[in-house]
């Protein structure tokens, strides 16, 4: 007996733990949280962390060579840029495959060693049973009590009753199972003693068994990390490992005629280690310093393009307007820019104002923040309209109606009486929102209106106290750095619309926890518009005149276009420019929607390519794509990028650090806004890279599952990541797989604090999960970070002339780029990644 009967409780829970650091948390569909499937081994170099995912979960962490090589001929990637990247990374350069051995599951060794499929009957027991435990409201058949039970006790009670085992010649399985401790910690200690694992091994024993079905064991960890549900993980693990136990047995009795564990363990890893000896490679490989190179092209472009000796100006725009940092908000906002005198900001969609919300009607209220964040406020949406109860009523109705028609549809002997009675009444709506979408759509719109009417809504803020409105509207105003206001003060929140869509929280916003923005800006204009707010802003050294209005608006950003709400009394001129913006959105949205649908997968039927029918259409697969081609993030006035066309790829956040004299909102930036916008990157970065490990395959064979989560097909593990039709068309890659570059402009110093104050996010910069450059605002100079902490400084001519080389020796990065000929825009060329 070995030293694992005895682990402590809290021994195997660290143990646990730490094994499971090769996953992040998964959240459920219904708000999908773009994150960074590996944020576990930040604490690594980026290109260590590809090789150490690619010994566990047999995963890519790069383009292929040949790929960066087709890149190197077009021109994509520049003799400098590979010449400066070996530089940089003149130890990846000599790097080699890691050829050690790897702890193995007793599962794998008999697999790799026989014909046998343990891992895979493993695998579909666990999926079976984790979909039953974890389903909310999908399951027509439901398991009574389960809220009340743990993932463990639910599946001991019921696991003795399924004989599915005995088709693997487990006999005596029922008896197994009732056979087990009562609690999963104590069950799992004893399952790894039986199965021979040493104390020193139990981490990366457990963390092999997360890595082979990492879809719900991330899942869980959401559960047990973010939704309080304790010992999850333990649970998970002791289920896994008693399959494992009494599949071993039996493949060892059978094949080596002896059920000690341990001497069979040995001999498979005996032959293991001979056939991983016989196949090893020790060739290096070049990947990361091709990705470095290709990474490398796309800042020296970006930095050309940039100006970097604006200064910040008075703001005397007629109109100004706050959009959220989503990349999505850049096209818009510069064609907004072009058409009228109105100045544009970059700001976290929620404004800064956490809230759960409660929207009228709803029993379920929602987080709108960052899931970095946990609102400490609860806001609902409330109305005094004689049509509220009827739209109440209304929305009751219709849950109503898809429940019994589920229902209806899942009976044995109803679902014939359904077909006969209501298929010819679903034909025409089946014909209409198939053919003529945005008709139908309009239809059932108008229907609803004459039935509910319209319904004028408030937001009831009796949970805040004067004095938390003041300190919120105050972290507003800084945040975004308004210091001179216009008489119209427009806060633009997002949100998409689709049909059909299990991702569809994915293309909301992220700042808003996967939701629309409507309510935070809502929310952010009622305070600001408060009289009582404004007087309590004057101590804050905070003037908002008297002739500034906020206003609440929304962007749909399938289809460009604009909502307003909760407008309140206007003056006459506030009206004239309130009135001409509306005028100017829709010519704004009327050419972004041009521009995007040339490169939107087209239909041959033509009138489907519109924007407008894309969000309608249940049959789109890509109604838009979202955040690809995501690639910066950039911290500065907006005169710094003014002039660029950055081509939807850039996550604009106003900053002046002038406007910050204690930092504060320069740490703010940084650890909260970057960090999620680094998330999102890494999201899109391992989904392109390998989408068959982190994304979620192709949206054609999704099956929902429990309302957590998506699967391909009949059976599977929960897919991770996102969907080919977010990445790619059928010829090619739309998202271009490249690290975040993030650039700020503030004194080095001022960044070098942050970092210095914050290490998680000093271990992306340091780590290479983040290129960080600083621009120097005195100078006008670019420095780039350095895993070694230090600024080596980037040199140019001008934005006109390109960058050139100034050949001042080691430590100075310098490039020359041909703008005309390579302009800042996702390349077309890739080839389609088929895995």
């Amino acid at each position: 007996m070995n030293s694992t009967t005895a682990l402590a409780a809290t021994t195997l829970h660290d143990a646990i733990m730490q094994a499971s650091d090769c996953l992040n948390s998964l959240y459920p569909i219904s708000n999908f949280i773009a994150c960074n499937a590996l944020k576990g081994w930040e604490e690594i170099p980026f290109p260590e962390a590809m090789r150490k995912s690619a010994t566990l979960f047999g995963s890519k962490g790069f383009l292929e060579l040949a790929e960066y090589r087709a890149m190197y001929e077009s021109g994509r990637i520049a003799p400098a840029d590979l010449e400066e990247a070996f530089q940089k990374n003149k130890a990846l350069s000599e790097i080699r495959p890691n050829n050690t051995p790897v702890t193995l599951t007793m599962a794998e060794l008999f697999d790799r060693n026989s014909s046998s499929q343990l891992v895979e009957v493993i695998n579909k027991q666990m999926m079976k049973w984790c979909a039953a435990y974890l389903d909310g409201t999908q399951a027509q058949w439901k398991v009574k009590n389960k809220q009340e039970e743990s993932l463990y006790s639910f599946w001991k009670a019921l696991a003795p009753h399924d004989h599915s085992m005995s088709c693997h010649g487990i006999k005596n399985w029922s008896r197994s199972v009732k056979a087990l401790a009562e609690n999963s910690q104590d069950a799992l200690a004893e399952l790894l003693d039986e199965l021979d694992v040493q104390a020193e091994n139990i981490t990366p024993y457990l963390r092999r068994h997360f890595a082979q079905m990492p879809g719900y064991a991330s899942h869980l960890k959401w559960r047990q990390t973010d939704n309080g549900e304790a010992n999850i993980l333990t649970d998970y693990l002791a289920i896994r490992l008693h399959y494992e136990k009494m599949l071993a047995e039996k493949n060892a009795s059978r094949r080596y005629k002896s059920t000690d564990l341990a001497q069979v363990r040995l001999i498979l890893e005996t032959a293991t280690r001979q056939t991983q000896s016989i196949g090893s490679d020790d060739q290096p490989d070049y990947s990361a310093v091709w990705q470095e190179a290709y990474e490398l092209n796309y800042r020296n472009r970006l930095l050309a393009s940039l100006n970097a000796e604006a200064k910040p100006t008075v703001d005397n725009a007629c109109c100004q307007l706050v959009f959220c940092i989503d990349v999505r908000s850049e096209p818009i906002r510069r064609r907004l820019e072009e058409i009228g005198p109105y100045s544009t900001y970059g700001f976290a969609g929620f404004f800064g104002m956490a809230m759960r919300l409660t929207e009228l009607g709803s029993a379920l209220s929602v987080d709108l923040c960052p899931v970095l964040l946990k609102p400490n406020k609860a806001v609902d949406e409330t109305s005094n309209d004689r049509n509220a109860t009827k739209k109440i009523n209304w929305q009751a109705l219709k849950v109503s109606a898809l429940q019994l028609k589920k229902q209806l549809k899942c009976n044995l002997a109803g679902a014939f009486g359904l077909v006969e009675l209501a298929g010819l009444c679903s034909a025409l709506p089946l014909m209409a929102r198939t053919f003529m979408p945005v008709r139908a759509n309009k239809l059932q719109q108008f229907i609803e209106s004459k039935i509910a009417g319209h319904v004028e809504s408030s937001l009831d803020l009796s949970s805040f106290s004067l004095s938390d409105k003041i300190a919120l509207a105050e972290g507003a105003i800084r945040g975004i750095g308004l210091s001179h206001m216009s008489k119209v003060v427009v806060l633009c929140g997002h949100r998409s619309t689709s049909a059909n869509n299990p991702f569809a929280s994915a293309l909301d916003c992220g700042a808003c926890g996967g939701n629309g923005g409507s309510f935070s800006a809502r929310l952010a204009a009622k305070i600001l518009n408060d009289r009582e707010v404004r007087a309590g802003l004057l101590s804050k050294r905070i003037h908002i005149p008297s002739s500034t209005v906020f206003i609440a608006a929304e962007h749909d950003t399938t289809t460009d276009q604009f909502t307003f709400y909760d407008v309140v009394t206007l003056s006459d001129d506030q009206e004239n420019i309130l009135s001409r913006l509306k005028e100017d959105l829709v010519i704004a949205g009327d050419s972004l929607r041009k521009a995007r649908a040339k490169s939107l997968p087209a239909s041959s039927m033509k009138p489907f390519n519109d924007p407008l029918n894309r969000a309608c259409d249940w049959a789109q697969i890509a109604p838009e794509w979202g955040l690809a081609g995501n690639a910066a993030f950039i911290a500065a006035p907006r005169n710094l990028s003014q002039e660029s066309d950055l081509d939807g790829r850039v996550f604009l956040h106003s900053y002046d650090y002038k406007q910050d004299e204690q930092g504060k909102v320069l740490e703010l930036i940084m650890t909260a806004p970057l960090v999620v916008a680094q998330w999102i990157n890494m999201q899109y970065y391992l989904s392109t890279v390998d989408n068959d490990k982190f994304g979620s395959g192709s949206k054609v064979v999704h099956n929902v599952v429990g309302d957590f989560g998506v699967m391909q097909g009949g059976q599977g593990d929960l897919r991770m990541g996102l969907p080919l039709q977010s990445l790619m068309t059928a010829e090619a890659r739309v998202h271009e797989p490249m690290r975040l570059l993030a650039v700020i402009r503030a004194p080095l110093t001022a960044i070098d604090e942050v970092l210095d104050k914050h290490p998680e996010v000093r271990k992306l910069v340091v780590n290479r999960w983040i290129r960080l450059v600083g621009l120097d605002p005195e100078s006008a100079t670019f420095y780039e970070a350095e895993d070694s902490g230090k600024w080596n400084k980037i040199h140019y001519t001008s934005q006109t002339e390109g960058l050139t080389d100034t050949g001042n020796g080691a430590g100075n990065v310098g490039f020359t780029i041909d703008q005309t000929a390579m302009p800042l825009r996702r390349q077309e060329y890739c080839p389609r990644n088929e895995a």
